[in-house]
């Protein structure tokens, strides 16, 4: 077979075979502004139009920061004059789109309305490169945890056993090496929402937790630890409380640093964080969470959404020419989680401190719930008292309890869904073929009534469609076994290939798109993010065993995605990443390439796919070499079989399917349903031209390797390098 095939292909070179007649001129369409249609998106060719993509990328969450703190994302994702290499190495490597991050701190560093014109040209400069190497390209404004200023500091080496309570303890206290961070908003954005801070401070990010501790309240805390575990009490305090005691930082003002935990999942952190619920309440929410909190005569609320809104309308006039931009979306991943505040809120209405104070000694007893009291105030966790002052301090003068309560029943449709109508009509306005991705909230309508449910379904109030946005996708992001632990810096998750090589995600990713349907409008679906960590088992051992854990994982998903025909950008290339820093955001390490810039478990994800399709999509896969398989008898595994299956034409316009050569080295059959194909092996693009057009026609496209021992028969092309091959 092997034999027979170099000679065909030696007398056949750039062979077009006939098949339904003559082979028709190539020429490759270019990539163009793409629409909604019901649950679909189309280019203006007529095709539907899928994603293959990739976040780039986790370090831009990271930036180089110099001396005086401005923080330069020029170099993120990566240099200009890295770009082209790094764009080409993205589409050789068989992705077709990107997410590109874009920090509202980078379009204004400085001020509201203050635009760094450097910063939109390069926004623009990589937008445009990418369609130069055949990559569409969605603008994604990031932030998680609203803001880098928004940070503790943590030891992150500290003298004791990894998961013990002296672990957990002396991570808090010096010597700090390392911290915990968010990214996204400007710092100016930052003290717009807390405006009792001092972010001059040089205790800024030291944690709060700590920083009015002394001896004997570490004493305490102790034995109230060991009374509520219990443990047994007596005899002198453990050795390592002298060693905390001496690494305390001493005491300063409560507004001189945040209230954030150094959480190994940042998740946690909107969980927990008063300080970090606060800025996203001002964002979203301000005028009626904290009505007395202004900023230039405006409420906090548009003061900040009217900046945000013309940052993205100076990045969309830059980029709204380019033909390869797919859209906007318009922010990631908003928190929609206020049970602290919720609970503050509660506390305030039931009067500071002593509603805290009864509630405790209600539920422990008056000797234990008054412990417990004095060690909350001792870590700073509740103000000492209800003055003004104190209130002040603390940054809940303002707060307004009730409405602090009612931010977690219908969050997303309250107070996000008019955060996008309002950022989408300002890109609108100067992008008319604008699309819009939209995420609902994180935990967004916390425990009154989410996004589907409410208690019992009693107060079901998930987001509708943004009104006034003509084109609006939803996307989602969902992601597995990644997160479970609380504690600070927590070691990797431990898997083997067998525990997690068979998870079914096709329900998960089913209810993550649910939303789309039941209450957008049955909008198109697109998932913003997915992925999973490099380092299980630790890096030495992941590295050891090529990824494989990660892999599995990674073809899960993919298989999930194909059974939905479902559009996709992978979490994420990252240019900058390290063996212990990880992608360099608070020790992530997600980045598809090393840091030598190898590709890792490339077989899972550069995959063939389709990207343009002629007629309406039906069903797709790909066989990896990850893939179960149960064979019949007689019949062999159809490994790195790759099909896909669409309706009647609709345009003349061919289908167009990435067959990364890395999966074909010894070249690849093709079998079509009618109609012709051409191969580009410099784009690794097979296009197909349809012939038959009359309703109810199925086309398809099936591709297989050649095998060791496989017969194949009743193929249309064989393929190899810039070799064609008629089949017979």
């Amino acid at each position: 077979m092997a034999r027979r095939l170099t000679l065909l292909l030696l007398c056949a070179a750039a062979l077009g075979a006939c098949v339904d007649g003559p082979a028709p001129r190539h020429d490759p369409l270019p990539l163009t502004r793409l629409t909604t249609d019901r649950t679909y998106l189309r280019d203006e060719h007529g095709r539907y139009v899928f994603f293959h993509g990739v976040n780039v990328s986790g370090s831009t969450k990271a930036p180089d920061v110099d001396a005086t703190g401005f923080a330069d994302y020029l170099t993120r994702p990566f240099p200009l004059a890295d770009a082209d290499a790094q764009l080409a190495k993205i589409r050789q490597l068989g992705f077709t789109s990107l997410r590109l991050l874009v920090m509202w701190e980078g379009i204004e560093p400085y001020g509201k309305g203050e635009y760094d014109a450097e910063y939109l040209d390069s926004i623009r400069e990589i937008v445009k490169r990418a369609g130069d190497h055949g990559l569409h390209v969605l603008l994604d404004m990031h932030q998680d945890m609203f803001s880098r200023h928004l940070r503790v500091k943590y030891n992150r080496h500290p003298a004791a056993d990894p998961g013990t309570l002296e672990y957990s303890l002396l991570a808090l206290v010096k010597p700090y090496d390392d911290e915990v961070k968010g990214d996204g908003a400007p710092r100016w954005a930052v003290q717009a929402c807390l405006q009792e801070k001092d972010m001059t401070s040089p205790h800024w990010g030291t944690p709060r937790l700590v920083s009015g501790l002394n001896a004997d309240e570490i004493n305490n805390l102790v034995k109230l630890y060991q009374k509520l575990t219990g443990q047994t009490q007596g005899g002198s305090p453990p050795d390592w409380t002298i060693r905390f005691v001496a690494g305390l930082p001493g005491e300063f003002p409560v507004n001189e640093t945040t209230d954030l935990l150094p959480m190994t999942h940042w998740g946690i952190a909107h969980a927990l964080s008063l300080d970090l619920a606060r800025c996203y309440a001002c964002l979203f929410a301000g005028d009626v969470v904290f009505p007395g909190l202004t900023r230039n005569g405006q409420s906090v609320k548009d003061y900040l959404q009217e900046a945000y809104a013309d940052a993205w309308a100076q990045v969309a006039l830059k980029v709204r020419d380019l033909p390869n931009v797919i859209g906007y979306d318009l922010i990631n991943e908003p928190s929609g989680n206020y049970l602290v505040l919720s609970a503050v809120a509660g506390l305030m209405k039931a009067g500071v401190p002593d509603g805290a104070k009864d509630a405790l000694v209600n539920l422990f007893g008056v000797e234990t719930g008054t412990e417990l009291y004095e060690a909350l105030v001792a870590l700073r966790v509740l103000p000492p008292d209800g003055t003004p002052a104190t209130l002040r301090l603390f940054g809940l003068d303002k707060l307004d309890p009730l409405a602090a309560l009612g931010l977690n029943t219908g969050f997303s449709d309250n107070h996000l869904r008019p955060f996008y109508e309002r950022v989408g009509k300002a890109i609108q306005d100067v992008d008319p073929k604008a699309v819009f991705f939209i995420e609902d909230g994180l935990s967004a309508g916390s425990f009154l009534g989410g996004s589907f449910g409410g208690l019992g379904g009693q107060w079901e109030t998930p987001m509708t469609r943004p009104q006034g946005l003509d084109q609006v996708v939803f996307a989602p992001h969902w992601y597995a076994d990644i997160y479970p632990f609380l504690g600070f810096d927590q070691a990797p998750r431990s898997f083997s290939v067998e525990e997690v090589r068979y998870r079914d995600y096709d329900a998960n990713l089913a209810t993550a798109a649910k939303e789309a349907a039941y209450s957008l409008g049955n909008a198109p679906v697109v998932f913003g993010e997915f992925g999973t960590y490099f380092n299980f088992n630790g890096i030495e051992d992941a590295v050891a065993q090529k990824y494989a854990v990660s892999g599995a994982f990674l073809d899960n998903y993919y298989e999930a995605f194909e059974r939905g025909f479902q559009s996709n950008m992978l979490w994420c290339w990252s240019k900058e990443n390290d063996p212990e820093m990880g992608d360099f955001w608070n020790h992530e390490d997600f980045s598809v390439i090393d840091p030598a810039e190898k590709p890792r478990a490339q077989a899972v994800w550069a995959r063939p796919h389709a990207r343009f399709l002629a007629g309406k999509p039906h069903t797709t896969h790909f066989y990896s070499d990850q893939h179960y398989f149960d064979p019949d008898k007689g019949v062999p595994d159809a490994r790195r079989e790759f099909e896909v299956r669409y309706g009647s034409k609709e345009t003349t316009a061919p289908s167009e399917i990435v067959v990364p050569q890395s999966q074909y080295p010894d070249g690849f059959y093709v079998w079509l349903s009618d109609g012709y194909a051409y191969w580009d092996a410099a784009t690794q693009t097979l296009y197909h031209y349809p012939s038959r057009d009359e309703p109810g026609f199925e086309h398809f496209v099936r591709i297989r390797p050649p095998l060791p021992g496989e017969e194949n028969v009743g193929w249309s092309y064989f393929f190899k390098d810039g070799l064609a091959v008629g089949g017979r």
